[in-house]
């Protein structure tokens, strides 16, 4: 296995941080995408050991950093608030495209250029952003969400008082940062609501979809995956509940090592991908 880091440059302002896993023996292997959720980053806690699972499992793999997510130049600490105030849900999928439009065009993706069978994975409100993109781009063949949310309501419930200020505040409770989200993400949402309905797109998918929850999960609960499971489409879709699975799984940031239900994770989406990737 081989992992290169890369920079895409959208604007000189907006750039994409991102790690290219080589499998042993490239030819003809199929590629999986990673992005992670509000607050993460592609060296997050577990997420590396993971992706490292999956290439080893003969799979390119793709993680990056959304350009707004915060994650400065050193890619480990949030030393970007101000691009991460003016993310939205938009900028995510715009960045998710543009990584595809690379992979088919950019030298630095050479390997993989022959158009390979594409899985796309995100956790948290990562899934909510890999399903419309999905939705959307016939690029992508398979889509699997960890913890993913479902729907935008628990901003949209606080929209009166966003609106009010401009922006929401909250301290990160492991940087202990205060962090701003300006009323620019609602206003994404709102005038684009039809392409920002989570459940809308699940029905229109055409492609597999495995969606991945634990029951214990403290941030996004375990209702948003039966609402994405009831709203799919059955032949091709898959819940798979891991019992005493917390948002992350068990695993924390700095990563200490893994967990039963990490695991668990990690080796039911392998054999799912592998049934409709390879």
């Amino acid at each position: 296995m081989e992992k290169q880091s890369f920079i895409l440059e959208i604007t000189p302002y907006r750039k994409i941080h991102g790690d290219l896993r080589i499998p042993e023996d490239p030819t003809g292997k199929p590629l999986v995408i990673f992005c992670h959720g509000f607050k993460g980053f592609k060296d997050w806690g577990g997420w590396n050991y993971a992706l490292d699972r999956f290439c080893l499992e003969d799979y390119f793999v793709i993680s990056i950093n959304f350009s707004h997510n915060g994650i400065g130049d050193d890619l480990q600490n949030f030393t970007e608030l101000e691009k991460f105030a003016d993310n939205t849900i938009g900028k995510e999928i715009e960045d998710l495209k543009f990584l595809l439009d690379e992979i088919e065009n950019n030298s630095i993706f050479s390997l993989i250029r022959w158009k390979p069978q594409i899985g796309v994975i995100g956790h948290s409100r990562g899934g909510g952003t890999v399903i419309l993109t999905s939705a959307a781009d016939e690029r992508i063949n398979a889509v699997v969400t960890w913890a993913g949310m479902a729907s935008w309501d628990r901003y949209l419930e606080m929209k009166d008082s966003w609106k009010e200020s401009g922006f929401i505040e909250f301290e990160n409770a492991r940087t202990k940062q205060i962090m701003r989200m300006n009323y620019s993400f609602i206003e994404d949402i709102d005038n684009n609501i039809t392409q920002r309905d989570i459940s809308d797109a699940v029905r229109k998918l055409e492609i597999p979809q495995l969606i991945i929850h634990g029951d214990q999960d403290e941030a996004v609960p375990l209702s948003a995956a039966e609402l994405l499971y009831n709203s799919s489409n059955k032949d091709r879709s898959r819940l798979e509940i891991v019992r005493g699975g917390s948002h992350t799984f068990g695993t924390a940031h700095p990563f200490n090592g893994s967990t039963p239900y990490f695991d668990e994770v990690i080796r039911k989406t392998v054999t799912w991908l592998d049934s409709y990737l390879k």
